[in-house]
């Protein structure tokens, strides 16, 4: 019934925030590079269980600091994995909520000490599906994030 509960509650923020926000045409977008390093709790032996991931992604951001990013990738121990999820930044901070489909995670995300070609982040995954058929309870997860643009075709500029 907990599990239920927190599904619930969750997709009710998210539809919350889809609804209030107007979204537009996005301001900014970056493309990154992130690796992480955490720790999975298995309910079974409850120990925890490291892991690692190598993820490129993009984030748009939106006039209203509303946030849409996505990402995939390689990770240990499950070989691929991705995520996707909304947020909000503020000021130098963003914070993004959403789901991991592979495996099967919701998760909370924060950046910390954002710097000019990047920012260190840090996420907890909560695994609300049967304990049957899950991976994992929760994972902690931290990270480095950097940031970089792709490059530009050159303009050949016209002839006189």
């Amino acid at each position: 019934m907990k599990k239920i509960i927190s599904v619930l509650c969750f997709s009710i923020f998210l539809s919350e925030i889809c609804s209030a926000q107007q979204f537009s045409k996005a301001v900014t977008k970056e493309s990154f590079t992130e690796w992480n390093f955490g720790v999975a709790f298995i309910e079974s032996g409850g120990f925890p269980f490291p892991g690692a991931s190598f993820l490129w992604g993009k984030t748009h951001t939106y006039e209203n600091n509303l946030i849409f990013e996505y990402e995939g990738g390689f990770a240990f121990p499950t070989l691929v994995t991705g995520k996707v999820g909304i947020g909000k930044k503020f000021e130098n901070t963003k914070a993004v909520i959403g789901i991991r489909p592979f495996p099967f995670n919701i998760y909370g995300q924060i950046s910390i000490a954002e710097k000019e070609n990047g920012y260190w982040i840090a996420s907890i995954e909560y695994n609300p599906l049967n304990p049957k058929i899950r991976t994992s309870v929760a994972v902690v997860n931290f990270g480095y994030r950097r940031n970089f643009e792709l490059k530009k075709k050159k303009s050949i500029p016209p002839s006189l």
